[in-house]
């Protein structure tokens, strides 16, 4: 199997207002693009036609002298999603001047998208599950912020929408608040669906806002995968139910910098061949009945970076069969993730438990980068293309669907996890 480097979904952030770039050099850099970017991609037009594609160009160029930057960039971002290649992004983050902010964190559960933080004087809203922005239903608002990337299955709209709704200039953008206007009208509902309304207002993003933010708490200690997801990879063994808990959550290790990145800052990474040292001491030392791999949060890497560890699981005779092993995917699976869970498919008496996920079986990627000369965007692409499977699927559909609730999350469940315990 070919590896695959580092790709993480690009999350950009875009400001209304400044109009920094003069129209003749953005006309230079979009026509670089509508040059550069079909030479570069492995198959660019496999969804989009070469007509339309550069007829977008042409219609973007047409609306220069009235459009600011951001309106530029936004509809560039229109443009790239109709290619239909989640690989191929715009980083635009540059061309934001950070001013005021849309204070939330979302959260998606299976009854919806709720408030995960906020700041301290807002605390009011937490844990409130959000139906309306400025009258406007929460639905109407996704099905226009799906525009703004690659729409190829539910989770990977789930995965996108709830980041880019926290941009009031997005909001402003697609005209569900006015330009002009810093207080933002929401109509909310708890869990036991009483209705409320309340009156949020822009913050400035600055250091104070970040250190003045909450988020929602949970009634006891964070569930495992949940306590220290921000780690690239962790393990713990619960000696009462016998479970062996690896939470892979990025492909990402000192050694896949040391090959592919900047060596000066590998140390600064976690050596995975560290870690699965101490996974195979586990697994020989330990009395283990059921072995949990989560990749639920991984949105990629290298993706060879784990398969010598499958190749051992995989050899485990005790471990590798129906019911003892278990392997957790979820809407922030994504690229070399997806390697590694097909790995597991194919190696493995393995069951896939989770949620779907956002990256697909077979996909572009390999991404490599150029930069527009002028507004200086950076340019993602795919070079290759993968076949991982002989069915053309949007997603992975785990053999077990496991949603995570509300209620779960509050009480400090992981329904992952129970659910291994109790089958």
């Amino acid at each position: 199997m070919k590896k695959i480097t580092i790709l993480i979904l690009t999350v950009f952030s875009i400001n209304i207002y400044s109009q920094e770039i003069e129209t003749e050099n953005w006309i230079t850099d979009l026509n670089f693009l509508k040059t550069e970017l079909p030479k570069k991609h492995k198959n660019l037009f496999f969804k989009i036609t070469k007509n339309e594609f550069e007829n977008g160009i042409e219609k973007i160029i047409k609306q220069l002298d009235k459009d600011t930057d951001i309106e530029t960039s936004m509809k560039l971002h229109q443009l790239i999603a109709k290619i239909g290649d989640s690989h191929t992004s715009l980083s635009t983050s540059h061309i934001t001047q950070k001013r005021k902010v849309f204070p939330v964190d979302f959260m998606w559960f299976k009854e919806g998208l709720f408030i995960s933080g906020t700041t301290k004087d807002n605390y009011e809203i937490l844990d409130k599950k959000i139906l309306s922005i400025n009258g406007n239903k929460i639905n109407t608002i996704l099905d226009s912020l799906k525009t703004l990337n690659v729409a190829e299955n539910t989770a990977l709209i789930k995965t996108n929408s709830s980041r880019l709704l926290e941009s009031n200039v997005i909001l402003k953008y697609f005209g569900f608040s006015k330009q002009n206007d810093s207080i933002y009208n929401l109509e909310l509902s708890d869990i036991k669906g009483n209705i409320s309304h309340y009156k949020l207002m822009e913050v400035e993003n600055d250091i104070n806002f970040k250190k003045n933010k909450t988020f929602l708490k949970i009634n006891a200690e964070k569930p495992f995968y949940r306590n220290g997801s921000g780690k690239n990879f962790k393990e713990e063994y619960f000696p009462n139910e016998k479970i062996y808990f690896i939470q892979y959550n990025k492909c990402v290790s000192r050694e896949t910098i040391e090959k592919y990145g900047d060596k000066e800052t590998a140390y600064k990474y976690p050596s995975f061949n560290e870690f699965e040292e101490k996974v195979l001491k586990t697994l020989e030392t330990s009395e283990i009945d059921k072995l949990i791999f989560d990749m639920r949060f991984n949105g990629g890497g290298s993706s060879y970076l784990a398969e010598n560890l499958i190749d051992k699981i995989a050899a485990n005779n005790k471990l590798n069969k129906k019911g003892k092993l278990f392997v957790v995917v979820g809407n922030d699976t994504f690229s070399s993730a997806i390697f590694n869970t097909i790995y597991f498919k194919d190696k493995t008496n393995a069951i896939i438990i989770g949620e779907e996920t956002s990256g697909k079986p077979n996909h572009y990627g390999y991404v490599k980068s150029f930069t527009l000369p002028y507004s200086e965007i950076k340019v993602r692409y795919s070079s290759e293309f993968w076949k991982l499977t002989e069915d053309n699927d949007v997603s992975i559909v785990p053999d077990v669907k496991i949603e995570n609730s509300y209620n779960d999350y509050k009480n400090g469940i992981d329904p992952v996890f129970e659910y291994v315990k109790k089958n």
